[in-house]
């Protein structure tokens, strides 16, 4: 049997739609925009990093918050913090499977599990990064959503 739906597709149809982001150095000691959200509320399905310049071998915690432009900001809104010291490059991070610290893998290449029935709706704002050292290195960000309300989005 023919299957007529691509992979894009399909992921689309499981997680909604995806948003990139190339590789981005850490935040030193900072707090840091990593995705915008306008429009109105989105429901993040998913959100993984994927280390592509090697951690500094320094002690570091991040977490992932958000901002609203209504409301109050919470740097740990969306997963609290969790150490990233030393991780090498094509380690996963990814959201806990309930509301706590970062998932991050033990090695690189290891699977990451996106989280079942673990969506988190994120209002109008932007979705923070935040770290608690100045250290090096570098994580892409593959983020997967669908709008709740009419005409939101994310970039």
């Amino acid at each position: 049997m023919a299957n007529f739906l691509t992979g894009k597709s399909l992921r689309q149809l499981e997680y909604g739609l995806q948003v990139l982001k190339t590789a981005q150095a850490l935040p030193q000691t900072a707090t840091a925009t990593l995705f915008t959200v306008t429009g109105g509320r989105v429901i993040v399905t998913s959100l993984i990093g994927t280390v592509s310049t090697a951690i500094q071998n320094q002690a570091c915690t991040l977490a992932l918050g958000t901002v609203p432009t209504v409301g109050t900001a919470s740097s740990t809104g969306i997963a609290t913090a969790t150490s990233i010291i030393n991780l090498e490059a094509g380690t996963h991070l990814y959201l806990p499977t309930a509301k706590g610290a970062l998932t991050v893998n033990a090695n690189a290449g290891a699977a990451a599990q996106l989280p079942a029935g673990s969506a988190y709706v994120v209002s109008a704002g932007t979705i923070s990064w935040t770290t608690s050292a100045s250290n090096t290195g570098a994580i892409s960000w593959a983020l997967t959503y669908i709008p709740l309300d009419d005409g939101a989005a994310v970039s």
